[in-house]
Formats: C-alpha cells, sequence, structure tokens
C-alpha cells in the first residue's frame, strides 16, 4: 500500500495480493481516521458479496473467484465494539462486462485498487439493532 494525504483525506493504492477491507482498516487505525467515506475502483478477485434478506436477519453469500474489475466501490467508515469497520458496497463485472454487485465481505487486489479516503474529524460508530440484527450508525447524543 503507498498513500498520500490531501485535504480532507487520503488517497490509497493497494497492491496486487492485498486484501481490501483488512488493509483499510489497517490504514485507518495507524492514521487515527475516526469515521469518514471511502470510495474506489481497480481490479479484484476472490470477491465475496452479500445480500442482506431483512426476514431472515441474515446474509446470503456469493464467491467470485476470477479476476474482475471493481468498477466502484462505496462505503463508509465507523467503529463497532472499539474496532474500525468499513461498510463497503461494490460492483464488480467480468470479462463479459457483465456486473455484480452487493455488500462487499471480502475482496482481495488482482492489479491494483486505487481509492479516496474522506476523513469526517469525528468518531462514528455502529450499535446493534436488535430488531434489524444489524450494527448501524448511531447518531445518539450524549446524555447530560
Amino acid at each position: 500500500m503507498t498513500y498520500e494525504k490531501v485535504d480532507g483525506g487520503y488517497f490509497v493504492r493497494l497492491f496486487k495480493g492485498e486484501e481490501i477491507l483488512a488493509t483499510l482498516c489497517k490504514f485507518i487505525t495507524q492514521k487515527k481516521i475516526g469515521g469518514g467515506y471511502v470510495s474506489g475502483l481497480g481490479a479484484v478477485e476472490q470477491v465475496t458479496l452479500g445480500y442482506f434478506d431483512i426476514g431472515r436477519q441474515k446474509y446470503s453469500e456469493k464467491k467470485l473467484p476470477e479476476i474482475y474489475e471493481l468498477v466502484n466501490l462505496t462505503g463508509n467508515i465507523a467503529y463497532v465494539k472499539g474496532e474500525p469497520f468499513v461498510h463497503a458496497h461494490v460492483v464488480v463485472s467480468d470479462q463479459k462486462m457483465v456486473p455484480q454487485a452487493g455488500h462487499l465481505f471480502t475482496g482481495t487486489i488482482a492489479v491494483t485498487g486505487e481509492f479516496y479516503i474522506a476523513a469526517a474529524g469525528k468518531k462514528f460508530k455502529r450499535t446493534p439493532d436488535p430488531e434489524l440484527g444489524l450494527n448501524l450508525l448511531d447518531f445518539t447524543c450524549p446524555k447530560r
């Protein structure tokens, strides 16, 4: 990984073989980014996508073992139980330019990955929502 600091955040380039979410979370920890936004593109392999079934309160997963264009990654940065968490959705495209999309569970850079992290300047957290079965962004005001 390499990066360049810019006004409001960082441009980050991941190298072949780096796992996207793990590498971004490590960078977020090193740079003490409390919350923010991430977007990116590149080429990926060994991708696992998810779709959240609200009725079952469970993700279904689909593994994509080939190399795909990472057409778009969009996500946010928050903390779950004190650890950084990147919640990202992606669109990937195969050699026939057929897109597939979903929640990103895993993905490894196949060629390069180019990302922009916008640092929010404050820390965001996610807390469990028992009704939905997900950790959701929590903007509750502290009690006085």
